[in-house]
């Protein structure tokens, strides 16, 4: 009976240790060398979701942006001319991580173009339901409004990321430039790159059914 049961827990353990690293919700840092197979992972698992509800397809979209894509870039430094296509390696322009990391995704979009472009354009480009404020105190006052596990891109004076909300609140998901930090997810109330700004412009993806239902095929 010992045997069977150490036989048991060492299977468990061989399996722990096997898990899809993948997957949307893993919180764990991801080595950037299944980046490749992540994107695989991603272009499987869109073509199954082409008939499913609008719901489903902005859910997995919106887990992507808001645990893996973090997951892998995590630290990857920042630079005013980077863009690295592979996450801890090289550096990575605020612009360029939106428009990079869309690519990656699966998004067709014109990666280049947009991330050298104003964010303004970009956003006008990718998203819908597009808002302007002045100052920070406006900006949180609209996302305290907005549903649970969104996506929005964010432009700034002269900086881009992306805003996404879940059960806990407001994240601002970016290329840091702001001690060269480079990717980093925070709290829009504790981001200093944000309260540093005056105008703000956002729109959201997971809003864009339009876009996303391409995005699976449909």
């Amino acid at each position: 009976m010992k045997q069977l049961l150490l036989a048991l827990f060492a299977t468990i353990i061989l399996m722990a240790c096997q898990w899809d690293k993948t997957a949307p919700n893993a919180s764990i840092t991801k080595d950037p060398a299944n980046y490749e197979a992540f994107k695989i992972s991603i272009t499987k698992h869109k073509a199954e979701l082409s008939g499913k509800p609008y719901s489903e397809v902005s859910s997995y979209f919106f887990h992507l942006v808001n645990d893996s894509l973090p997951a892998y870039w995590n630290g990857t430094p920042w630079d005013f001319y980077g863009m690295t296509r592979t996450p801890q390696q090289g550096e990575i322009a605020c612009g360029y991580f939106v428009t990079n990391t869309l690519a990656d995704l699966g998004l067709k979009i014109e990666r280049v173009k947009l991330a050298q472009c104003a964010s303004g354009e970009m956003i006008k480009k990718l998203c819908t339901d597009i808002h302007t404020f002045s100052g920070i105190k406006n900006f949180e006052a609209y996302m305290d409004k907005q549903p649970e596990n969104s996506v929005f891109i964010v432009g700034l004076d002269f900086h881009t990321g992306y805003i996404v909300k879940d059960a806990t609140g407001s994240y601002f998901l970016h290329s840091n430039y702001i001690k060269r930090k480079g990717v980093m997810k925070e709290k829009i109330g504790e981001s200093a790159a944000l309260a540093k700004n005056k105008f703000f412009m956002i729109g959201s993806l997971t809003a864009n059914k339009k876009r996303l239902e391409e995005w699976v095929g449909k």
